[in-house]
C-alpha cells in the first residue's frame, strides 16, 4: 500500500507540473482594430496560472497579465478584453476597438536543426525551410514570419531567416501535415540577439584594407 501511494504522490507531483508549468502557445486568426477587420497573431507564455505575451494589432502591442481558464486564456491589451475557447476555436473580444466572435486557429510548434534555406520550385512566393524534427527533414514555407524576441517586442516580420542556418529552432505552423506547413513565427534562438535591420556591410575600401 505504501509503494502505491508513492507511485500515486509522484503521478500527483508530475500531473501538477504540466498542468501549471511553463508553456507556450501561438494564434493566428483576425479581430478589429479602430472597427476594422485585420489579421492578428498572439504570442503567449504561461507560466503556472499567469500569463503574459503579445498580440499583433498592426505592431506587437503587450498584454496585461491574463488568466488561464478550463477551456482557454482571457487577458487583455490596448484596452480590449480577449478570450480565446480553445474547444470551440474562437476569440471573443470587446473593447474601444470594435467586438465580435471570430475563428481562431491555434498553431504547432516543431523544434530541429535548420540544415537548409531554398527557394520553392513552385514559384509561388515561398520558400523553403528544411527543417529536422525528430530525425526527419520537413519542408515548411516560410516567407516573412515574426520573430519572438527574449526580452523585446517580437518583430511583426523577419526577413533574414537564412541567419538561423545550422541552429537548433523553434517555428510555429499553420496548415501543418506530415511533411510540410507555413511557418507564421519563428523563436529568437537563446544564445542570439537579433537586431532588427541587418548590420550594414563593410564598404570596399575597408575590405582592401
Amino acid at each position: 500500500m505504501k509503494r502505491i501511494a508513492g507511485v500515486l504522490g509522484v503521478v500527483l507531483i508530475l500531473g501538477s507540473a504540466v498542468a501549471y508549468g511553463q508553456e507556450r502557445r501561438v494564434y493566428e486568426g483576425v479581430v478589429d482594430l479602430k472597427r476594422k477587420t485585420i489579421g492578428t497573431l498572439i504570442l503567449l507564455d504561461q507560466s503556472g496560472g499567469a500569463l503574459q505575451g503579445w498580440i499583433r494589432l498592426n505592431k506587437f502591442v503587450p498584454i496585461e497579465p491574463g488568466t488561464v481558464l478550463p477551456n482557454g486564456v482571457e487577458f487583455r491589451a490596448a484596452g480590449n478584453r480577449y478570450e480565446i475557447d480553445h474547444r470551440r476555436g474562437r476569440i471573443t473580444y470587446s473593447g474601444p476597438d470594435g467586438e465580435g466572435s471570430r475563428y481562431i486557429q491555434r498553431l504547432e510548434r516543431f523544434s530541429g536543426k535548420f540544415f537548409e534555406h531554398a527557394e520553392s520550385r513552385s514559384f509561388d512566393g515561398w520558400n523553403i525551410a528544411k527543417i529536422e524534427v525528430a530525425g526527419r527533414l520537413r519542408d515548411f514555407r516560410v516567407g516573412r514570419p515574426a520573430l519572438w524576441k527574449h526580452s523585446e517586442a517580437p518583430f511583426e516580420t523577419f526577413e533574414r531567416v537564412e541567419e538561423l542556418l545550422g541552429k537548433e529552432i523553434t517555428v510555429w505552423v499553420a496548415e501543418a501535415d506530415t511533411r510540410t506547413g507555413r511557418v507564421v513565427a519563428v523563436e529568437e534562438p537563446p544564445d542570439m540577439n537579433i537586431p532588427l535591420k541587418a548590420p550594414k556591410k563593410p564598404k570596399e575600401e575597408e575590405k582592401k584594407k
